[in-house]
């Protein structure tokens, strides 16, 4: 079957999950984290630049002119932006520390955070970001396959921009960053990519969204 002409539109949720050195999920009930607070997020490829030689023989013409192709690097990510200062999201990006308070019944318990701690690589596996859209043909949600599924599977980021404490408008979080391949992904935290993981990134078009509650998700 050719390729139905679908675009993506929307951002529909994140989550983002923990990774071991051998850049699999970490497994258990804190590793793993879903939002739908997912704003936007701008991702691509960074290439070296390509080089080129050139030599000119005794009248200044060339006798030799080269240039390399260009070489992928690394995927980009910039302009990744969530709506709430969510503690658990700040956490699993930057590192630092979520503040909590269980003494008074609050709802919810994680209350605030703070930065990571200067001079420390807090985050030195990096973690995975997974992202949703919606697939659209035409003026209509495609009926087949209606989402499309982002995986990057080995990430690093950095606040970036300005997060403005304002009254005109909301905190809006922004990081970039890059992400590097990275097969020891896998099957992913759900174990339901059936895919291989080993790019910088990827998607697929698929029938269902996971919940986008924000939370955290067990990983067994």
């Amino acid at each position: 079957m050719s390729y139905d002409g679908a675009g993506s539109l929307f951002a529909l949720g994140i989550r983002v999950t923990k990774l071991s050195a051998a850049g699999a999920p970490l497994t258990g009930a804190t590793n793993c984290y879903v939002s739908d607070a997912l704003v936007k997020a701008d991702i691509g490829l960074e290439y070296e630049d390509a080089k080129q030689v050139t030599q000119l023989n005794g009248t200044g013409l060339a006798c030799v002119n080269f240039q390399a192709p260009y070489t992928l690097k690394r995927g980009s990510i910039s302009n990744l932006q969530i709506c709430q200062p969510d503690p658990n999201l700040l956490a699993f990006m930057l590192g630092g520390d979520v503040i909590t308070d269980v003494t008074v019944p609050l709802s919810p318990k994680d209350i605030g955070y703070r930065a990571p701690q200067v001079g420390v690589e807090e985050a030195p596996n990096g973690f995975s970001i997974e992202m949703w859209t919606r697939a659209v043909i035409g003026s209509a949600y495609a009926t087949v396959l209606p989402y499309l599924w982002w995986v990057l599977p080995r990430c690093y980021v950095i606040p970036a921009g300005n997060w403005s404490l304002a009254a005109d408008s909301a905190l809006l979080p922004e990081f970039s960053g890059y992400s590097i391949e990275n097969a020891g992904w896998s099957d992913g935290p759900a174990g339901d990519w059936t895919w291989p993981s080993d790019r910088v990134w990827q998607y697929s078009r698929i029938a269902t969204l996971p919940a986008m509650d924000a939370g955290f998700v067990v990983i067994p």
